[in-house]
């Protein structure tokens, strides 16, 4: 594999308007910019004007399309209220997304056969859990168990021993 396949290129998906310090172009409301330093170039300056946006959301056709793709990237935005960068999506060759598109109709079924199977169990392993979900105490009562106060060490390792030991939602 050749290091370039491997380098992780990151898009910044601008939320006001951007211009690039190479081109002068106009990036525009959410376009695409890559930091380099203090520079920021558009698509078409930073040799990757070949490749479109897959949004996130399917993750089958995400991981086909990065592996059919010659040349990928990572497009990110910032979260002003989490104060850091979230994954937006992939940008990727438009012939990488047509093959992977093809091959996940093609096995849509098996897929959708097994979410189900998974879904199944899941739900038994939840009906065989003793442990109360947090979404079955009413919203009231969890509030109030974050004010009390914390229960004397003793009384914690007597109901820690109690507990029973979390498992994985997957069956192994």
């Amino acid at each position: 594999m050749s290091e370039e396949k491997n380098e992780i290129v990151v898009f910044i998906l601008r939320s006001r308007d951007s211009k690039c310090s190479e081109c002068d172009a106009d990036i525009g409301h959410h376009g695409f910019l890559r930091k380099e330093g203090e520079r920021g170039l558009c698509l078409d300056c930073a040799d990757l004007g070949e490749l479109v946006f897959l949004p996130s959301g399917d993750a089958a056709l995400t991981r086909r399309a990065t592996k059919y793709s010659p040349l990928r990237a990572v497009a990110v935005e910032w979260s002003r209220s989490r104060k850091r960068y979230e994954r937006k999506g992939i940008l990727v060759s438009e012939e990488a997304i047509e093959k992977a598109e093809v091959e996940c109709l093609a096995d849509a079924d098996a897929r959708e056969r097994k979410r189900e199977r998974n879904a199944g169990r899941r739900a038994q392993l939840d009906a065989d859990s003793p442990l109360p979900c947090a979404h079955s105490i009413p919203a009231h009562q969890r509030a109030s168990r974050r004010r009390s106060p914390p229960m004397p060490a003793a009384s914690t390792r007597a109901a820690s021993a109690a507990a029973p030991q979390p498992r994985s939602s997957t069956p192994k």
